[in-house]
């Protein structure tokens, strides 16, 4: 009688990207060498001897270590975002640390805003399927954002943590959009033909797909009032703003270069603008559920 196959061993070889300068990893001594040992202590093995202070730029070439199969990034969102590019690119598993101002990403999968705490969850196990949305072809993991108002992003993380010194700066910006002339400059194409235009877009990952939020102000009042929402995550709550959830969209500009965010990261990019779901492309490891 044919004995069953031994089940595979867990994957335990595993690297660590620390982008020091992002939100809360900042304000922690050596963050590097806390987390190498909470990883080790949870069974993963770190064949790569990293300086605490090597630059983000070169650490990326962990992804391509042979013995590396998990890549643990501590990071903000776009910081995360850049790291499942690549751990795509190179058919590695990505474990994500929180270590931003928002960690959206992270708190996708309920993981807890302290980096330290959050390794604490993971032991070595098998990758979950996760998707991502992509924007031209370039990834993101939470949300994109299209148009002029992406200027405020700026001036919103200035304002994190600054008091008084951060609002003036972002006052002086919503001063400005109060008194620009209004228009519609952009163009969205969602299913079956259907064809929306409006002045800026806000295109989020779901469960089911895309959620688009498109700012369509009658007048310099509203397109304040929607700034100062959308500067409090809440621009769906605005009348002049029309949601739809979609597939796949298209938004074209009236310039040749439209001005866009991929998880907080800014850019211009070639008008139209492709947004689609790609389904499980990305491995993720998560921590196990807690024991009830």
């Amino acid at each position: 009688m044919a004995s069953e196959a031994a089940a595979p061993a867990p994957l335990t070889g595993a690297a660590l990207i620390v982008n020091a300068q992002a939100g809360s990893l900042s304000g922690l001594d050596k963050p590097r060498a806390a987390l190498e040992a909470i990883l080790r202590q949870q069974g993963f093995h770190l064949p790569i001897d990293a300086a605490e202070d090597m630059p983000l730029a070169e650490q990326w070439a962990m992804f391509d270590h042979p013995e590396v199969a998990v890549v643990f990034v501590a990071g903000g969102d776009g910081t995360l975002r850049a790291a499942a590019e690549r751990a795509i690119a190179a058919g590695r598993i990505l474990a994500p640390l929180p270590g931003g101002t928002m960690n959206r990403f992270c708190q996708r999968f309920g993981l807890p805003d302290d980096p330290v705490e959050a390794a604490r969850r993971f032991s070595p196990g098998d990758p979950t399927p996760t998707d991502v949305a992509t924007a031209n072809g370039e990834v993101f993991l939470y949300q994109s954002v299209v148009g002029r108002p992406t200027r405020l992003m700026r001036f919103r993380e200035m304002q994190r943590g600054a008091g008084m010194r951060g609002w003036m700066p972002l006052f002086v910006v919503l001063m400005r959009t109060l008194f620009r002339p209004n228009g519609r400059d952009l163009r969205v194409r969602f299913g079956q033909g259907r064809r929306r235009s409006g002045h800026a877009a806000v295109v989020t990952l779901t469960e089911g797909g895309l959620a688009l939020s498109l700012a369509r102000p009658s007048s310099t009042f509203a397109r304040l009032r929607q700034a100062w929402r959308w500067l409090r995550g809440r621009l769906s709550d605005d009348p002049e703003t029309l949601d739809r959830a979609a597939g796949q969209l298209v938004v074209h500009g009236g310039d040749a270069l439209l001005r866009m965010s991929l998880d907080g990261e800014m850019r211009l990019a070639p008008s139209p603008l492709r947004f689609r779901v790609r389904r499980g492309a990305l491995p993720v490891l998560l921590p196990p559920p807690p024991v009830p």
